[in-house]
């Protein structure tokens, strides 16, 4: 202490000024920079808080959405286990509840796709209302079978009247048996990857 206050007693006045403020800073930076880093942690903390509820609130929304899809998912694969009926009575069937004649009822070619045969039918309607031409493809849509309008072509020859020829194709996809469980929860991982059952739309 001695040697200090002889030391500080040979200053000259601006050196003790100088030393005087020194020594002001480094007392503001004890005193400020605890403060500063723990403000600093608070700070940390608070955004990490906010990114967890964050995270938890999509993880909230997810599960919603992923149980809708596994519903989505399941409703689809018991509708494609029900097979349709031969394509070309189902819509005959159909067009005879609307009180329509079909004509040049053709089947198409079958076709694999993936764990599916697709089949196809296409037929004639002519000089239809397009009212009743609607409500058949509604019928067509909303049947409890997987089966799907997969073309509709419309012409109109005469200007004025609700007169139409129309041109329909319908599609059908049935599950196709597998002999290997393990194929079949490959095709089952591969649905679920794309999220929707089922093979893909037409």
């Amino acid at each position: 202490m001695d040697r200090l206050r002889a030391y500080a007693d040979g200053l000259n006045e601006r050196e003790r000024k100088l030393l005087g403020a020194l020594g002001v800073v480094f007392a503001l930076i004890v005193v400020l920079l605890p403060i500063y880093l723990v403000t600093s942690s608070i700070s940390e903390i608070e955004e990490e808080n906010r990114q967890i509820s964050q995270v938890l609130r999509d993880i909230g929304r997810a599960r919603g959405t992923l149980a809708q899809r596994q519903a989505e998912r399941e409703a689809a694969r018991a509708r494609y286990q029900q097979a349709a009926p031969p394509l070309g009575s189902f819509l005959e069937a159909r067009a005879t509840e609307q009180e329509l004649s079909l004509r040049e009822v053709t089947d198409q070619p079958e076709k694999v796709v993936g764990d599916f045969r697709r089949r196809n039918v296409r037929a004639t309607l002519p000089s239809v209302g397009l009212r009743k031409v609607i409500k058949l493809l509604t019928s067509i849509e909303n049947s409890r079978f997987p089966v799907a309008v997969e073309r509709i072509q419309i012409e109109h020859f005469r200007s004025g009247e609700d007169s139409y020829n129309v041109q329909i194709g319908v599609i059908a996809y049935d599950a196709e048996e597998t002999e290997e469980p393990a194929s079949s929860m490959r095709g089952e991982a591969s649905s679920m990857r794309a999220g929707r059952a089922g093979p893909p739309a037409p």
